[in-house]
């Protein structure tokens, strides 16, 4: 019987009790909560480190979606500012950034569908562009 053969259930995460996972741009890392093998939408904690960020302008396959935890993520042609408390939609294929992390911060990230067209020369792996 696989995962997807069980009944429903409900699922718990306490996320202090994860990992931060370090991804192949330095100071990005996250903590996946939820990804749909299928559609590959998913839900995850992201952090970059002061300084941090997404350094070009890139696009995404799918909505993106931000809710800010913690800290201040700037997108630096706009000057689009998120703190704590921000909410932020990026629709399906619009141009943006590059980014900075002016200070910690903590984001929760969710996609309705894949990350990328195809993988940023950000990173350097196929999995951390999912």
């Amino acid at each position: 019987m696989t995962g997807f053969d069980q009944p429903l259930r409900e699922i718990l995460l306490q996320t202090d009790d994860l990992e931060w996972v370090e991804k192949s741009l330095d100071g990005l890392s996250h903590k996946m909560l939820w990804r749909d093998p299928e559609t590959e939408a998913s839900i995850a904690l992201v952090r970059f480190e002061k300084g941090s960020g997404i350094p070009s302008v890139h696009k995404h396959a799918s909505n993106q979606f931000m809710f800010c935890l913690s800290g201040r993520y700037v997108y630096l042609p706009t000057g689009t500012t998120l703190t704590k408390g921000s909410f932020y939609w990026n629709p399906k294929g619009v141009t943006h950034g590059p980014t900075r992390a002016e200070e910690i911060s903590v984001l929760l990230e969710v996609y309705d569908g894949p990350h990328y067209p195809e993988r940023p020369d950000f990173y350097d792996n196929d999995e951390d562009a999912r």
